[in-house]
């Protein structure tokens, strides 16, 4: 019988939200220090909140200016909206929450990074995806660190390469920098899946290059009804497999957690 499952050649992965994620725990400690009480869990919680006010403040990107670092997660709206919406449900407000934002913006700004620890099941992704024959790569708006602290991570290997949009001049949701690594991998976008974490920024921009996209929705309560998501990225493996016809399996390579 034919295989009806849809053909897939490639995956590409988001940075930050997707292979490695915010230090939840750090702002937890930061957010104690102004006596705002918050648990891991609830930081974790509220940052889909941050997502939703991201995307409703999300329009057209703005002009960045000669030598100007792209924006984490690109120019759509500003990252206070994102911090914010993850901020305020926590019970930070003015004028707490200018000094939060403050804290915030300090631990982005390099050498440290605010997106500094490797997502839960992101490396069994990475290794899953690639023990089905599947070309594995990245595309993150960043400040030009994306690789880096993928390195720091521990999650680079297994990677082709990551694109940049510090560094290529173009950022998501633009197909270009999609196409930029399409182009690279020599792989058509119909048989390519991005995986993300931001709908305004990974979805509109996967399909606006002809790609297949997947989101990641750790409560089920983000991505609309009809369109794909996960509840986590050590999920993927298994998603390939079940949603795809890839390549085929590499002999004695594992396929990653699928629980």
């Amino acid at each position: 019988m034919a295989d009806l499952r849809p053909r897939l050649d490639a995956v590409l992965f988001d940075a930050g939200g997707t292979l490695v994620r915010i230090d939840y725990e750090w702002v937890s400690e930061m957010l104690g220090t102004l006596g705002v009480r918050a648990s891991v869990d609830q930081v974790r919680r509220a940052e889909v909140r941050g997502r939703r006010q991201y995307d409703a403040a999300a329009t057209r990107p703005r002009a960045l200016a000669a030598g100007e670092p792209h924006p984490t997660l690109g120019s759509l709206a500003p990252v206070e909206a994102y911090w914010g919406g993850m901020l305020e449900p926590l019970g930070c407000r003015h004028p707490l929450l200018e000094e939060a934002l403050e804290r915030m913006h300090a631990r982005q700004r390099p050498p440290s990074l605010l997106w500094s620890r490797l997502n839960e099941g992101a490396r069994e992704a990475v290794a899953g995806a690639r023990a089905l024959g599947l070309r594995t790569a990245c595309v993150s708006n960043s400040d030009g660190r994306a690789e880096h602290h993928l390195v720091e991570c521990g999650v680079r290997e297994g990677l082709e390469f990551v694109v940049d949009s510090q560094l290529v001049g173009v950022e998501k949701p633009d197909p270009r920098i999609f196409a930029i690594a399409l182009d690279r991998l020599g792989v058509a976008p119909e048989h390519t899946l991005y995986v993300g974490d931001i709908l305004s920024v990974d979805a509109a921009g996967a399909a606006a290059a002809g790609m297949p996209v997947v989101i990641l929705d750790p409560f089920g309560d983000y991505v609309p009804a009809g369109q794909r998501s996960l509840p986590s990225i050590d999920r993927l493996p298994s998603y390939l497999e079940t949603h795809f016809a890839t390549p085929g399996r590499t002999a004695g390579a594992p396929l990653g957690r699928s629980s």
